[in-house]
């Protein structure tokens, strides 16, 4: 029930803010690592629907990236052994962000700006903000 929560007050916080740290990705691909596939499909789903409300991009389209990153995390996870610990926490929140925004850039053709750093610094936060939602 916290982890809707943060994603609630961190969503809003990206869309009114305009920070370069997509907190919505970092929670999904947490879901994903954390919980396993379809708990972070279901908390993709939730991130999706609730950004659908403040994103002027096409229907749907976060709803399919925010889902897609949980469950592909989610199943990586579980085919892979690794170690537990931030080391895995940066590796695996790069590498969503990389596919969030690789398949952004593949359907809307449009490319973000800053997107590089947006990946990188996300994906550096990532082990904070995962203590925090745990």
């Amino acid at each position: 029930m916290t982890l809707f929560l943060w994603i609630i007050i961190t969503g809003l916080l990206q869309s009114t803010a305009q920070l370069n740290i997509n907190f919505l990705g970092l929670f999904a691909v947490f879901a994903g690592i954390k919980k396993g596939p379809i708990w972070g499909l279901c908390v993709g789903i939730f991130i999706g629907s609730f950004s659908e409300v403040f994103s002027s991009s096409s229907q749907g389209l976060n709803l399919m990236l925010y889902s897609g990153i949980g469950l592909l995390a989610g199943i990586i996870k579980q085919k892979i052994y690794c170690r537990e610990g931030a080391g895995q926490e940066i590796i695996f929140s790069f590498f969503g962000m990389l596919c969030f925004y690789t398949a952004y850039f593949a359907f809307t053709r449009t490319i973000q700006t800053s997107v590089l750093f947006a990946i990188i610094f996300s994906s550096l936060i990532s082990p904070l903000l995962f203590r925090l939602a745990e």
